[in-house]
């Protein structure tokens, strides 16, 4: 099997995992039943490059909020700043990536982003 690499700043890259793993887990803490399942993978986007999936059985997301939900201030928490996915958003595309919402039948959320294979990262992403 082949390998792949790619520069990247893994301390961003983690941070992008590390909220889109904290929204997950809180999207799926104000079920009252039913199982809380957080699916976690990677593959490769259609350009050979990494594709990586955070998917969720939580309530899922509306039409307002996949269109909206990296936009800078834009919560749907009571108590959230709105800049997580903002900030992720940043970071991605920074590593000459993409990120985006994926609505899915029934329960649930799903946030893809990809990162290309042997790009280069932006200055402003490593310093």
């Amino acid at each position: 099997m082949a390998c792949c690499s790619f520069k990247a700043d893994r301390v961003q890259l983690q941070q992008v995992i590390l909220n889109l793993i904290v929204n997950a887990v809180e999207a799926m803490s104000g079920l009252a039943e039913g199982s809380r399942e957080l699916l976690i993978s990677t593959g490769k986007d259609a350009s050979g490059g990494v594709l990586v999936t955070v998917q969720d059985s939580g309530p899922g997301l509306s039409s307002e909020t996949c269109d909206r939900a990296f936009d800078a201030f834009y919560t749907t928490k009571t108590d959230g700043m709105g800049m997580g996915l903002s900030i992720c958003r940043s970071i991605i595309e920074q590593h000459g990536g993409r990120i985006w919402p994926s609505r899915k039948a029934g329960t649930g959320a799903t946030i893809l982003f990809t990162l290309p294979v042997g790009g280069t990262v932006h200055e402003s992403a490593v310093a």
